[in-house]
């Protein structure tokens, strides 16, 4: 319990610096810890061959370094009691680092990754000698999960799901173990393109909706939409925008004198459907407008407040 509230205290840590200034994207979790610890058969433990089952808790924290490739560190501690119908009780605990990838699904809230893992595997077992005895070893292990996220910042993670390969009593030449490594908890994440500012809904949104009132328009000449370093240009608003994880085309950056300004769009501002239809990327936006003349219905989210406006492009 008490390694729990150090990872809470330090899980909150994270989201203030995160909050403070721009950082990657990090991940961090907490949870339930299941080890299935295969003991071969030996002449050290009291016991010639077994398959320990271990509860305990696990957590750790990954930082993005390129496209979703990034560094992870990893801490579980485990225990059994009446180990092995020994009446000892057996004691698990390991830290590891390596790296980790994780892909993004598109179109929903889930995250898969992959890591490979190097560290120290610290085991206590009944001996034949009688007590316990522990002994630390180098550690390898891989696996993966899956994160589904909630909220932007919060979610639910399965796994990891590793498999572990110790060589613990080595110099009494006990044969090299196998274990498995299952988790379960709750992902928090912070930083990268999750944590830019959101502008609040401003005066000229709130007009927009009164029910009395026009929703703003203005003409511009659309030239087709090109790639730009910071993400994808619709010329025909004026803005620029680039993927967002849950669905449509963030915008970035406005042009002065464009639609986008003169419609009171902001960068932050996620634009979700074209009179109506859905768009879950700038390249989906993009065509949307390719044919479209006239007014314009755009589906927009700017914070937590949907909202709709109207652009006149012209032919």
């Amino acid at each position: 319990m008490k390694k729990l509230v150090h990872f809470a205290l330090a899980v909150l840590f994270i989201q203030g610096l995160a909050a403070a200034q721009h950082v990657p994207l990090i991940t961090a979790f907490g949870g339930y810890s299941y080890l299935n610890f295969n003991v071969p058969s030996n002449q050290v433990t009291q016991f010639a061959s077994q398959q320990l089952a271990f509860n305990g808790y696990e957590f750790g924290g990954s930082v993005s370094v390129l496209h979703g490739l990034g560094a992870e560190f990893n801490v579980s501690g485990h225990s059994l009691s009446n180990c092995g119908d020994t009446g000892e009780n057996c004691t698990n605990f390991q830290y590891f680092v390596g790296p980790r990838y994780d892909v993004s699904i598109p179109s929903s809230k889930v995250t898969v990754f992959v890591h490979a893992l190097i560290g120290q595997d610290r085991m206590t077992l009944p001996v034949a000698a009688g007590g316990t005895q522990s002994d630390t070893t180098v550690a390898f292990g891989g696996g993966g999960g899956v994160d589904y996220w909630f909220y932007r910042h919060i979610g639910v993670q399965l796994g990891p799901f590793d498999y572990i390969y110790t060589h613990h009593f080595n110099p009494e030449n006990v044969p090299s173990q196998t274990a498995y490594r299952i988790a379960v908890g709750v992902a928090f994440r912070f930083g990268g393109d999750l944590n830019e500012q959101t502008p609040k809904p401003g005066p000229e949104s709130k007009a927009h909706h009164g029910k009395n009132q026009q929703p703003a328009t203005v003409v511009y000449q659309p030239p087709p939409a090109t790639m730009t370093a910071r993400g994808m240009s619709i010329p025909a608003l004026g803005v620029i925008v680039a993927p967002q994880e849950f669905d449509g085309a963030k915008i970035v950056d406005v042009t002065s004198g464009g639609v986008a300004q003169m419609a009171s769009l902001k960068p932050g501002d996620l634009i979700r459907s074209v009179d109506g239809k859905v768009v879950k990327t700038p390249m989906e936006l993009a065509a949307e407008l390719s044919d479209k003349t006239g007014k314009v219905r755009l589906g927009i989210l700017r914070g937590d407040v949907a909202a709709e406006t109207v652009v006149l492009i012209g032919r």
